[in-house]
């Protein structure tokens, strides 16, 4: 099953073959699917054919002739596109047949001029290797302009409170939908998925006031757990870093002061870190959260995750690194504060 699957996906998937469009062309050609394959605006003899019933038949057979010419070039085109960088390409909207002027390159070059001189460039030879403690600086500015272009999804209402118990306590949390200037984003890694079972390892929260960067909060904090090999692939977190990591009961109050009155703003932190946060005391009563899950479905990207907002706002830092997934959260609440 994997050959098979190994074979689809390189033959059908990553790469156009000449044989299979010549095959397309000669079983359905007249409806198009060769140019459907080869994104060659096989849409117009597909209308041809199903609104002229018989008519459309005898105009697209001399266009399907002229086609099975035309197909080793296309193949060319579409293979020699696939090896082009994203960075390298102008992107295309195959939809609304628009062509947007501005590449990836300068696009992604003027994200890196806005966000600031203070950015430093992370090699893409170190992202997902194992790191240390020590704390990067960025100062993303809130003028952003992404590398794609992007569609707003309609509104939809969520609940704007909702109470969570811890112990005998019951703590409020305000979700908040006015997107403020005033907020700490937060981002945490763990040894798992479960808030009452796996525990924090990184904790991380920047500060910022009128939308500026003021302060940083960054800790590495000993499970005493032996840590699974995918956390580690995974966070580039290894034990060793964790081992000589602080204990969670000595920054408990260094966090909550950190963030003090101001709203939590975080990747879905309303369905994964607040549930670490509060069954690790880590937050007081009432506290209000603004999650950026919402604001990245909006872009109508493949998927809403941190990775892939990262590549469409053009920013290149670490993955799962609590630290760097802030400022990647940033970025996103401050483009979504320009945008929508």
């Amino acid at each position: 099953m994997e050959k098979i699957k190994d074979f689809i996906d390189k033959n059908f998937i990553k790469s156009k073959n000449i044989w299979l469009a010549y095959l397309l062309a000669i079983f359905f050609g007249t409806f198009g699917l060769h140019r459907f394959y080869l994104k060659k605006n096989g849409l117009k003899m597909l209308l041809i054919t199903v609104l002229t019933l018989g008519v459309g038949v005898i105009i697209t057979y001399p266009i399907l002739i002229m086609d099975l010419f035309k197909i080793p070039n296309w193949v060319k085109e579409c293979n020699k596109s696939n090896k082009i960088s994203p960075t390298g390409k102008t992107i295309q909207t195959n939809q609304s047949n628009k062509h947007i002027n501005n590449t990836v390159t300068s696009a992604s070059s003027s994200l890196n001029n806005s966000l600031g001189a203070n950015i430093e460039e992370t090699n893409l030879s170190n992202i997902d290797k194992p790191r240390n403690s020590q704390v990067i600086s960025y100062d993303f500015k809130p003028k952003l302009q992404p590398v794609m272009e992007f569609k707003p999804k309609t509104k939809t209402k969520k609940k704007s409170t909702r109470t969570k118990t811890n112990s005998s306590e019951t703590i409020k949390i305000s979700r908040l939908r006015k997107l403020r200037d005033n907020y700490v984003v937060v981002d945490i890694e763990t040894t798992g998925l479960s808030p009452g079972e796996d525990k924090i390892i990184q904790l991380s929260a920047i500060k910022y006031i009128d939308n500026k960067e003021i302060a940083v909060f960054n800790e590495y904090i000993n499970p005493h757990t032996k840590l699974s090999d995918f956390i580690i692939n995974l966070t580039g977190i290894t034990q060793d870093v964790v081992d000589h990591g602080k204990e969670l009961n000595d920054i408990k109050d260094d966090f909550i002061s950190f963030y003090g009155d101001l709203p939590l703003v975080g990747h879905y932190i309303n369905g994964f870190d607040i549930k670490f946060l509060i069954a690790n005391n880590l937050v007081i009563k009432n506290v209000a959260t603004i999650d950026t899950l919402p604001l990245a479905r909006k872009l109508d990207l493949e998927n809403a995750k941190l990775p892939t907002v990262k590549k469409f706002l053009g920013i290149n830092n670490n993955s799962h690194d609590s630290l760097d997934d802030c400022y990647t959260t940033n970025a996103l609440y401050q483009f979504a504060k320009e945008n929508f």
